[in-house]
């Protein structure tokens, strides 16, 4: 396992539990500190992740976390208490959020650590395919998709062999409540019998073939790139990838050889899809 000074960027919680329930009922404490944790944290060299505030741990204790990623310069400048110095003003906001008497804690989060090390990774290795469509599409975004931002994830870990996803938000579906166009980019991946590439363990992996794909290390040769665009209900960038049941309704896909004829494409057919896309943003 790599020790946290390998990591370019270092996640850590920062944890309230409640055991004696002080804070009662808290269910919009994502949303009340979300907006100051996120510009804070950057003020402070930071990003802001996300809060979980409606969880407990299996004694039934509740508790309430919020994840923020630190560059490794800032995770090694530690104060007496032996943790970042960073945290500390953000540690001092949340505090004014809930009742005096919570249980403190913060540590690093080696998985959200590894995640974030694993998708950076993975959107340096597709820049040629990824960039073109960051340049075509996130100019189109709408409905606060632009607040999630584009996510490079991995999904499946394997030795020697990593399979993730990139995903854009575009906006709210406009025929279905409470879901996004989820713009996906990768290799078109083919499902050949009793072929030992990593296309033909789709089904292990969790994925239908011809799902856009990305694999580290990136597939030598030739390839064929794709686009999909599917409707579901991803809430967050942090949240798991729609499945195949939540995902009906929306599905138009596109392949190319060349990664910016396959961007220009998929915009050109978007903006005909769903012309508000080219309006001013209502959000």
């Amino acid at each position: 396992m790599r020790d946290w000074k390998d990591f370019e960027w270092v996640v850590w919680s920062i944890e309230a539990r409640d055991p004696l329930q002080l804070a009662g009922v808290n269910p919009d404490l994502d949303e009340r500190t979300e907006e100051t944790m996120t510009k804070l944290a950057a003020s402070l060299g930071c990003v802001y992740e996300h809060c979980v505030d409606t969880d407990s741990y299996p004694d039934g204790t509740p508790y309430y976390a919020w994840w923020v990623r630190l560059p490794a310069a800032e995770h090694d400048r530690l104060d007496a208490s032996g943790l970042p110095q960073v945290l500390a003003p953000m540690r001092q906001y949340l505090a004014t959020q809930v009742p005096d008497g919570l249980a403190w804690e913060s540590a690093p989060d080696r998985e959200y650590t590894v995640d974030h090390a694993a998708g950076a990774a993975m959107r340096a290795a597709y820049d040629d395919l990824i960039a073109p469509f960051e340049r075509a599409l996130m100019p189109l975004r709408r409905d606060g998709a632009d607040a999630l931002g584009p996510r490079a994830k991995v999904w499946k870990w394997e030795e020697d062999l990593l399979v993730g996803t990139f995903d854009l938000w575009l906006c709210n579906d406009p025929l279905r409540p409470h879901t996004w166009l989820v713009v996906t980019v990768g290799l078109w991946a083919e499902l050949q019998l009793f072929d030992e590439e990593p296309a033909a363990r789709l089904g292990h992996f969790g994925f239908t073939p011809h799902h856009p794909l990305l694999f580290l290390p990136r597939p030598p040769g030739p390839a064929t790139f794709t686009a999909r665009i599917t409707s579901g209900s991803f809430p967050g960038t942090s949240s798991s990838r729609a499945k195949a049941t939540d995902a009906l309704g929306t599905a138009h896909q596109w392949t190319a050889n060349d990664p910016d004829n396959l961007a220009a494409r998929v915009r050109n057919d978007l903006e005909l899809l769903w012309p508000h896309l080219t309006g001013p943003d209502q959000s």
